[in-house]
């Protein structure tokens, strides 16, 4: 049996202010869930209620929980790699300065076992559909790594 694949999907269009805001409600309110109960506790009925946004915005932003969670994860690494510009490993070693990065990374996990629980489930539960969010959490984990090996400005 043979699969046909068409042509990639165009990436979204740009998000208004107004739609980013929505955006980041919507993640925030994943998050906290996540936090409080882990993947079972992000039900996208209590994340629209939790946001703030009818249940069929949150579907027209994210497609499924499991979009949702790894587009969750992708903000967090976001917001790691945003923290790690702003104080990066001060070392003149590369090798300690991504084993430093590796375990701010660890530690930030550890403080929400119940979040990280629910982010690496999403990531092993995607499937194709989810493979442009995936690679972008590929992406921004390697940029994380490789600068972590360059010297600190």
């Amino acid at each position: 049996m043979t699969t046909q694949t068409g042509p990639a999907p165009d990436p979204p269009a740009p998000l208004t202010q107004r739609q980013e805001a929505r955006r980041r409600r919507i993640l925030a309110a994943a998050r906290r869930l996540a936090c409080e109960g882990g993947f079972d506790a992000v039900q996208m009925r209590e994340v629209a209620e939790e946001a703030g946004v009818a249940l069929g915005t949150l579907y027209r932003y994210f497609p499924s929980k499991i979009h949702l969670l790894v587009a969750t994860m992708q903000d967090r690494l976001e917001h790691l790699h945003t923290t790690l510009a702003r104080r990066p490993p001060r070392t003149d070693d590369p090798a300690a300065r991504v084993a430093e990065t590796l375990m701010r990374a660890f530690r930030a996990l550890r403080r929400d076992p119940h979040l990280a629980d629910a982010m690496i489930r999403a990531l092993t539960f995607a499937d194709r559909g989810v493979s442009r969010e995936v690679d972008e959490v590929s992406r921004r984990t390697t940029a994380i790594i490789l600068d972590a090996m360059s010297p600190s400005p």
